[in-house]
């Protein structure tokens, strides 16, 4: 029976004999604060949550409850200001799983137990407070949750943005979860309780920024007018490739090519012209050059460079001599050239067993070698084998000049 309560001053007659908090504290002697499941206030007939305590006699003995009640409403009409996405949640819940409060609410919150959710089977008998991936029970939303028990009570309280929001494209994600992570974890601390003790970080974008690192390393890697390598990229490659010829014994070929009078074809025709020159004709090398361990590169200018592992002579001067043939084929016009179309040089250098570090060498050598086709009217192959000493046994001279 009731004995006393804060709405009137004159006791009402209502018996609580039937509610669970009251069998509660009526079968346990201890004295500590009980947080009930939420039931139906008979005095105001909203949803509240029974906070009560056991009353009893000098000896001991069951005497009754003290019983206040928290609106369920406080808590909705709270967690509203919160800012969190249209499938974000934040909710309390007993340690049993009842819900208590919910954002969003739901329309038979005094009914629904998330006790077989993975939050509380997988993650809260391990560990009172963390962050976890969980798929909600409730509605199926997968969510990233914050998530802790509260000192002192049989509470649960939890907050979650859902997964899609999170892995939203990266600038906005990081603003809007850092803002996101603040402003709950500020107000959170409005109420008095610490919910949070360590916010660990939020699952990173490693997926997104291994492909921004990706993208960008392929960008400084290469040459934005003619989209081959760059300089940059086959000095490294020449390196790597030249120490496994040295460590294998094998044989490794380079091949230094150069656009005949292409400063007669600037002032010819302009220097856009001249660029849209360059794209055409590193198009044809990337054409011609296709074994997955090849490498075609700007080396500067007009003049370009192809890296040849695992290739002798005769096979660096093929390729040669295709690139030249299949940019003479092209018939590019070229108002200064003896011929009229655009045509291109070649220094073709062989070499098996290389020393170390005498790359500068060989392509000293395959330079010296484009100039000579050059002096000999140009539109031509000049090929060299070089052994590890430097010393030149073998010369082969293809002149296709016309």
């Amino acid at each position: 029976q009731w004995v006393a309560n804060s709405f009137a001053h004159s006791v009402q007659e209502k018996n609580n004999g039937d509610r669970a908090y009251f069998a509660y504290h009526r079968d346990h002697t201890d004295e500590s604060i009980h947080v009930g499941s939420i039931v139906k206030s008979r005095s105001t007939g909203d949803m509240v949550i029974p906070i009560s305590r056991r009353i009893n006699t000098p000896d001991g003995e069951f005497a009754g409850v003290a019983l206040a009640t928290v609106p369920v409403a406080y808590f909705q009409a709270f967690f509203e200001r919160m800012d969190v996405d249209d499938k974000g949640v934040i909710f309390l819940a007993l340690n049993n799983g009842d819900l208590l409060a919910r954002r969003p609410t739901l329309t038979a919150l005094m009914t629904t137990n998330v006790a077989r959710g993975d939050l509380f089977t997988l993650y809260l008998p391990y560990s009172d407070n963390g962050t976890a991936v969980i798929k909600s029970v409730v509605d199926g939303v997968e969510r990233i949750y914050a998530y802790r028990r509260v000192s002192g009570l049989p509470i649960v309280a939890a907050a979650g943005v859902s997964y899609q929001y999170v892995f939203a494209p990266w600038w906005a994600y990081a603003y809007r979860s850092m803002a996101l992570i603040g402003m709950i974890t500020l107000a959170l601390c409005l109420l008095g309780i610490l919910l949070y003790r360590q916010i660990q970080q939020l699952i990173t974008a490693e997926g997104d920024l291994n492909v921004a690192r990706n993208e960008l390393e392929i960008i400084a890697q290469t040459d934005s007018l003619t989209h081959l390598a760059n300089r940059r990229r086959f000095d490294a490659t020449l390196q790597q490739e030249w120490g496994r010829a040295r460590r294998n014994n094998s044989t490794i070929a380079l091949i230094l090519l150069d656009i005949d009078w292409f400063k007669q074809y600037n002032d010819h025709y302009g220097h856009l012209q001249g660029d849209d020159c360059l794209r055409q004709v590193a198009g044809i090398i990337g054409t011609c050059v296709n074994r997955p361990g090849d490498l075609a590169a700007r080396y500067g200018g007009e003049e370009f460079v192809v890296l040849l592992p695992e290739t002798n002579l005769a096979g660096a001067l093929s390729v040669a001599e295709n690139v030249r043939l299949s940019i003479a084929s092209a018939l590019i016009d070229h108002a200064g050239s003896s011929l009229g179309i655009l045509t291109i040089s070649c220094g073709v250098v062989a070499i098996n067993s290389p020393a170390k570090d005498s790359y500068t060498a060989a392509l000293a050598e395959a330079d010296r070698l484009l100039y000579l086709a050059k002096s000999k009217g140009r539109n031509t192959v000049e090929g060299q084998s070089m052994p590890d000493t430097y010393r030149l046994h073998q010369t082969n001279v293809i002149d296709l000049s016309r």
